[in-house]
């Protein structure tokens, strides 16, 4: 199938969303939008979530991949985000795939790790949406965590060798302190948002949903924390397809990683809920 490519800016609030948009020349059976990785995961992922939009768009998909206001090659500045701006950004970028493709048209949201803490805010909108989730993040304050333990260790080979701890680095944010971590800045306000954020999605929703963990030694059972929240997604009636893949971190690898399986098996599970008409609404994850 022949694929067509978009490079465009997104208008939003203050700035321009860098946007790319992949689909097939002739016709698009569903519309996907990517929530991205936050930071250095984000960069990390781009070989893959490319090879995957592609993937999907020689299936049929128009996928749309974004990088939020202050990530990447969009505007603004990061410490100057909010999961509200975020939010916003998410939002405008499904109105243009509906104007684009037409409001009957399936739309998934594509969530990868911290991109999964922004689904909620979505699908309140969309509740029909369904959800295509790799290695999703649980808790916005487990990646706070992990930012502030990075800090630490940072801190501690720098020149001073000092190593400040977390506690003291929270209490720097709580001051009013911007931190940077790994190049990015985290502002007080984000990181207040970072630590109010999880993965619960609201009673109305009632879409399908498609989750992937992968690890390097995966043996066909998702961690703990992961089967509780699958658990009482099912105990609320949700159909919840878990796989679980055997691959790379690519989102943390130094050098950069594919894992094909998890490209092929995403495929396989969105063409399966097609085929059986499982896409209902025109907001997919």
């Amino acid at each position: 199938m022949t694929i067509v490519q978009e490079v465009f800016s997104l208008p939003v609030d203050g700035a321009d969303c860098f946007c790319i948009y992949r689909a097939p020349a002739d016709h698009v059976t569903g519309i996907v939008l990517h929530l991205p990785a936050f930071a250095d995961e984000m960069n990390k992922s781009r070989a893959m979530t490319a090879r995957a939009a592609r993937a999907l768009a020689a299936c049929g998909f128009g996928v749309l991949q974004i990088d939020l206001l202050g990530c990447g090659d969009s505007g603004g500045e990061h410490k100057d985000a909010t999961y509200a701006a975020w939010t916003d950004n998410l939002l405008r970028a499904v109105d243009w795939l509906r104007r684009r493709n037409g409001p009957s048209v399936g739309l998934w949201l594509w969530g990868l790790r911290a991109g999964a803490l922004l689904a909620p805010n979505i699908v309140a909108r969309f509740p029909t949406a369904s959800l295509l989730l790799w290695q999703p993040m649980l808790s916005g304050t487990q990646l706070l965590n992990h930012l502030l333990r990075q800090k630490s260790a940072a801190d501690m080979l720098g020149p001073g060798g000092d190593r400040t701890s977390t506690s003291a680095l929270r209490e720097r944010l709580l001051a009013g302190e911007a931190l940077e971590v790994g190049g990015y800045a985290i502002s007080p306000a984000l990181a207040s948002d970072l630590a109010e954020q999880t993965f619960a999605l609201p009673e109305s929703f009632r879409g399908m949903i498609a989750w992937f963990e992968v690890g390097p030694g995966a043996s066909g059972a998702p961690p703990p924390a992961a089967r509780g929240r699958i658990e009482a997604l099912r105990s609320a009636g949700l159909s919840v397809d878990v796989r679980t893949i055997q691959g790379p971190g690519f989102w943390q690898s130094v050098e950069i990683e594919r894992c094909e399986a998890l490209i092929e098996s995403s495929v396989d599970a969105m063409e399966t809920m097609r085929t059986h008409g499982l896409s209902r609404d025109t907001v997919i994850l």
